[in-house]
């Protein structure tokens, strides 16, 4: 796991010396240690996590998302949205102690598509159950970086197994596409 985390900070300190745009392709320099596929291009992306004393306390005056503004991912082009919420976002790629991510390994991800301002995150309905605390935080989690990492999309709208669900976990209502996240609603 630290491994992972030091080769993510190596490729984001590489990134930012370079100067590499949101959806360009990767420099070759980049390409020859490996660790990127020459087909990809580096999107920049919003990171949103979970503020973990805010689930161990449940105080409000903690904010419940944590924002990790300007990051860069490697993604073949349309993979980009599955590779944030399903590779970058299941681990904590900031390496704080203070932070989590809801998407566990019991989360799992059929595909995420967008069409027309909507993004389509289809989840794995297999072992798909917790808590109204986590239900919430993982539609705040995945709208807020989708929204505030991809201008395309405008809102989110939720399917478990290919199909629109009346709830992912049994206590938020997903018939309709969210435009923001139950927790820190006011951001995009």
């Amino acid at each position: 796991m630290k491994k992972k985390t030091i080769i993510a900070l190596i490729i984001v300190v590489t990134l930012l010396t370079t100067g590499c745009l949101s959806g360009s392709k990767p420099k070759d320099n980049d390409v020859d240690t490996g660790l990127v596929d020459p087909d990809d291009l580096v999107y920049i992306v919003d990171l949103c996590y979970v503020d973990k004393e805010y689930v161990e306390t449940g105080d409000e005056e903690i904010p419940a998302i944590l924002y990790y503004r300007n990051h860069h991912i490697f993604a073949p082009e349309g993979k980009q949205y599955l590779t944030l919420l399903d590779v970058t976002l299941r681990e904590n790629v900031i390496g704080s102690e203070s932070i989590i991510t809801m998407i566990t390994d019991k989360i799992q991800f059929n595909s995420v598509t967008v069409k027309d301002g909507t993004a389509f995150v289809d989840l794995v309905g297999e072992e798909l159950w917790g808590s109204s605390l986590e239900e919430g935080l993982l539609i705040s989690q995945i709208v807020l970086a989708l929204r505030g990492s991809f201008e395309e999309i405008e809102r989110v709208q939720f399917l478990i197994d290919g199909e629109i669900q009346l709830t992912l976990m049994g206590h938020y209502d997903t018939e309709e596409p969210y435009e923001t996240g139950i927790h820190n609603p006011g951001r995009k």
